[in-house]
């Protein structure tokens, strides 16, 4: 059997992972990509998303390729172009099925099964599942019984719990790399993604995690990890296969087990030997894991701070790391020369100019080589949407829109977005602060904290702000992520162009 994926924006890891395992079953995996260009988060534009848009061929691709199943993997920021294109696809042919799977449906999945265009959604982990359905499919049984798949059957929707979570992660194959290799080879001779496990220790309020934790309750381990061999393995073949530049490892908690890492690190340096960064937390640092992770080649922690109240992150954001642990990762960073970068939430209920003036001091502080600074997303299911209820932030209209992956939110420098719980984005001085932080002497920075001058009407312009994000990242070895990012719009503008 056949089943045609649509993937959005960028490489699908999700999408790799599945391809992979249905080959080595013996189905076959295509991908149509839809570059999503000026209708994302990053950059949105009516006008040019209009331009360059071509769903319609897109569409048109996917029934050329005459698949049996067509595979959404959903975010909530791509669920409204989705259901777009799920219904141009059934405006050709109503009988293709159509499945969705992701976060989204396994957050809302009452909603998603309603909209006509869905005939099935993936609730949770998808291997098992996809495989069931399409051998279902071979043999025309039509079953509806398959666990982790909600089906509709008329009128009725057929809801299965879901199995228990895949345990050895080490025995899935690597993900189908090649699939976006063939779409645009930058992908992954660029900046390798890998991940290494499955499932994050904490249960953030704002986070995906938060939703997972409870569909996954009762079935299995909340972390999985693969062995050092197995990613280690996968990493010499990407460098044999596509000779990467870098690696970067998008675990929700890269450093956990201590045996583990050691492991890795000794395995990696001596058969991958690239640089590397990767995405951690302050609990799990020392000066020894620091001096461990920067002798094997990585170059960057990041940390999501998100806050530097802890009775914030305690009562709001359910992290309960106190200042000291953060500034004593910070110190044995600083110690093992390795950067890091932190990450900070802006609107965050409860939290005013105040909170955020002490999260100035606090970096200023814990001197980082970056500070990433975010409005506030309000993703479907998580608990943080009751607290922000409770503050009177949103509203009962708003969760629906919330649910439907209608609302926005400036998550980068806000090129022609809007956010919908702050659309005059009040805080905007500040950020320009923050980001200025890392760059500016610390007793310097500590005037301009104490004389409050970032309170200033001072506008700074637009390009003023890429340019200086661009500038810090380049002097911190992550200016590709931004060249990268003009690189792909340049190339699919182009194709798309072409194309229509």
């Amino acid at each position: 059997m056949k089943i045609v994926f649509i993937a959005m924006s960028t490489e699908n890891l999700a999408i790799g992972f599945l391809s992979s395992f249905l080959k080595k079953h013996g189905h076959q995996v295509e991908v149509v990509f839809d570059p999503t260009l000026f209708a994302s988060e990053v950059f949105t534009s009516k006008k040019l998303s209009k331009l360059f848009d071509t769903q319609n061929q897109i569409v048109q691709q996917v029934i050329d390729k005459k698949p049996d199943l067509v595979g959404f993997s959903v975010f909530t920021l791509n669920y409204q172009r989705t259901l777009s294109l799920a219904k141009k696809i059934k405006k050709l042919d109503k009988n293709l099925p159509i499945i969705l799977g992701g976060i989204h449906p396994t957050s809302v999945p009452n909603r998603v099964i309603k909209q006509k265009v869905v005939d099935m959604i993936c609730v949770g982990e998808g291997e098992h599942a996809l495989l069931e359905l399409l051998n279902s499919l071979r043999k025309q049984d039509s079953r509806t019984n398959i666990k982790n798949i909600w089906f509709k059957k008329g009128s009725k929707i057929i809801k299965n719990p879901c199995r228990p979570l895949i345990k050895n992660l080490s025995l899935l194959p690597f993900p189908d790399k090649d699939l976006f290799y063939k779409i645009y080879p930058k992908f992954v001779t660029n900046d390798y993604y890998a991940i290494s496990s499955r499932g994050c220790p904490f249960a953030c309020t704002y986070c995906a995690n938060n939703v997972l934790r409870k569909v996954y309750r009762g079935l299995g381990p909340a972390i999985r990890q693969r062995s050092p061999e197995h990613i280690v393995a996968e990493l010499i073949e990407a460098k044999k296969k596509y000779s990467p530049k870098q690696i970067t490892f998008v675990d929700d908690v890269f450093v956990q087990d201590i045996i583990w890492l050691k492991k890795f690190t000794r395995l990696y340096k001596r058969k991958v030997n690239l640089p590397y960064v990767m995405l951690t937390h302050p609990r799990f640092i020392s000066l020894s894991i620091t001096k461990l992770l920067k002798d094997s080649g990585c170059f960057l922690l990041m940390f999501g701070i998100q806050s530097a109240s802890e009775t914030t992150r305690a009562k709001i954001l359910k992290r309960y790391e106190s200042n000291k642990q953060i500034e004593k990762a910070a110190q044995d960073c600083h110690k093992a020369k390795l950067k890091f970068s932190i990450d900070h939430i802006f609107n965050i209920p409860g939290e005013g100019l105040k909170e955020h003036q002490q999260a100035l001091s606090f970096y200023n502080k814990l001197r980082p080589s970056i500070i990433h600074s975010y409005w506030l997303q309000y993703f479907p299911g998580t608990e943080i949407i009751k607290t922000a209820m409770k503050y009177k932030i949103i509203s009962k209209s708003d969760l629906k829109n919330i649910e439907e992956g209608k609302t926005s939110t400036s998550l980068v420098v806000g090129l022609g977005g809007k956010d919908n719980f702050d659309p005059n984005l009040v805080y905007k001085n500040l950020q320009f602060f923050f980001t200025l932080l890392p760059i500016i002497p610390q007793k310097l920075m500590d005037k301009i904290i104490n004389k409050k001058l970032y309170l200033t009407r001072f506008n700074p312009p637009l390009i003023l702000n890429i340019t200086l994000k661009f500038f810090i990242n380049l002097i911190n070895h992550r200016a590709g992520v931004y060249l990268g990012i003009v690189k792909f719009n340049l190339y699919f503008c182009y194709k798309n162009l072409s194309t229509k």
